[in-house]
């Protein structure tokens, strides 16, 4: 009886394998897991970057032994973390009305309208800055 391990797949992957991976694992179709990730990354973007990157960093690709934090160079990955950093800021901006009461002292009318618009473009850029840092350095690995 051979025992079954959860890799990250080589032959069926989009970014670094991981859903590819564990479809092969649960024998499931990873379309189907990739459009619940989709729905869960809509949902909730924060929680699934960052279960992602973990299931990056911690399930090892096929052919190997290790998973890739046993080895983690930060020098090397250093804008896949710049990236998540941006991702998570904008995501906490976007879910926050943390700018809103700096410009309390501001008593004219609609103002808050307008920095809410500012800081959700703000976030909106800031998570699209850091996708496209990650999304490269994720496909390589």
């Amino acid at each position: 009886m051979s025992s079954k391990r959860l890799l990250r797949s080589e032959k069926d992957r989009v970014l670094a394998g991981v859903i590819g991976g564990l479809g092969e694992y649960l024998n499931v179709d990873s379309n189907l897991l990739r459009i619940v990730a989709v729905v869960l990354l809509i949902i909730s973007p924060i929680l699934m970057i960052i279960l992602y990157l973990i299931g990056v960093f911690l399930i090892p690709r096929v052919g190997e032994e290790k998973p890739l934090a046993t080895s983690f160079e930060i020098e090397k990955y250093l804008s896949l973390i710049v990236g998540v950093v941006l991702i998570l800021i904008g995501a906490a901006l976007l879910g926050s009305t943390a700018i809103t009461p700096i410009f309390w002292f501001y008593p004219f009318y609609g103002f808050e309208i307008f920095t809410k618009v500012i800081g959700s473009i703000i976030a909106i850029v800031l998570i699209i800055v850091g996708a496209v840092i990650i999304l490269p350095i994720l496909r390589k690995l």
